[in-house]
């Protein structure tokens, strides 16, 4: 059985929805801030203090959230979620994963946690805003991606789906202007219907964000 160490709608539950799009057996650990910073969290789980970590049945602690994603498209392949299983299209899932991971993502930062901006309250707001204006660039190329694929990576879902609707669903909690982005909202609500993203969203106690 897996573990999941996760923060309720963190980029953790992609892999939390992973796990049940492949019919794991797993459980949860739901970590705090205090709990993460804990010295037993450094030393036995994770040293940079973050989630997800996914314990693997074997007992190896795995941390960063594209190195689990893949980790477990490679270990269920018949779960398709990491492309056809040719290189190409595996590369072209981890184009897009790697694309939400570390262009996308990165950029939520001063929305997320405002208090660690620096400056005076001009220059927060001045942060937030060109955070706001890259997020919307970043939609858009994603929103064209969606314009001719059903999934952000092709004709089929991959582990860059549930991350996707992660940040998605952030960018609506703070009201970023996602007007005109059709086909990135269509994605956003065919995931918020499939019936392992319902469920982890209950067992995470998430509520669907409009």
């Amino acid at each position: 059985m897996y573990t999941l160490y996760y923060w309720p709608g963190y980029c953790s539950f992609a892999t939390h929805v992973v796990l049940r799009w492949i019919g794991a057996e797993y459980s949860l650990n739901k970590v705090d801030y205090e709990a993460r910073q804990s010295e037993a969290y450094k030393r036995d789980i994770n040293p940079s203090s973050t989630v997800p970590v996914l314990v693997l049945p074997d007992g190896f602690v795995l941390s960063q959230n594209v190195a689990i994603l893949n980790y477990l498209a490679d270990t269920y392949p018949d779960a398709r979620l990491g492309g056809d299983g040719t290189t190409l299209d595996r590369a072209r899932v981890n184009r897009w994963l790697g694309y939400i991971n570390s262009d996308v993502h990165k950029v939520f930062s001063p929305l997320l946690h405002p208090e660690r901006v620096p400056g005076n309250a001009e220059a927060q707001e001045a942060t937030k805003e060109i955070a706001r204006q890259t997020l919307r660039r970043h939609f858009e190329i994603l929103n064209s991606q969606l314009e001719t694929n059903e999934w952000i990576a092709g004709d089929q879902r991959s582990i860059a789906d549930p991350y996707l609707f992660v940040l998605v669903r952030w960018a609506r909690a703070r009201k970023l202007d996602l007007s005109g982005l059709g086909h990135l909202l269509g994605h956003y609500q065919r995931l918020a219907e499939d019936r392992a993203v319902i469920d982890a969203m209950a067992a995470e106690k998430l509520k669907h964000i409009q």
